[in-house]
């Protein structure tokens, strides 16, 4: 099942909403990405937590590592995205009387 975060967003008013729903979306790319990257998702978060686990949240070497996995991450989500067709598309902001 594809979903098509773009329509499920633009019809929702709230940052809330639109926040778990783009999270539900990127679940269910997740779900369905095929094992080999499923695999290599896996090995990020593994890397990741062994820079966090027995750290503190100041530490910038570990916090460089887990942004640097989260990076790599991202842009394999991206590949998923891309190929099960689901796209954030931003909402346009609301004018404010000024």
């Amino acid at each position: 099942m594809t979903l098509s975060l773009s329509s499920v967003v633009a019809s929702s008013p709230s940052a809330a909403v639109d926040q778990g729903t783009r999270i539900r979306a990127l679940a269910a790319v997740l779900r369905d990405a095929p094992q080999a990257d499923a695999e290599v998702l896996l090995a990020g978060l593994a890397r990741m937590l062994d820079a966090h686990i027995g750290r503190g949240h100041d530490d910038v070497v570990s916090n460089r590592r887990i942004r640097d996995q989260l990076d790599n991450i991202e842009l394999l989500m991206a590949l998923e995205i891309e190929r099960a067709g689901v796209r954030h598309t931003p909402v346009p902001a609301v004018a404010r009387a000024a």
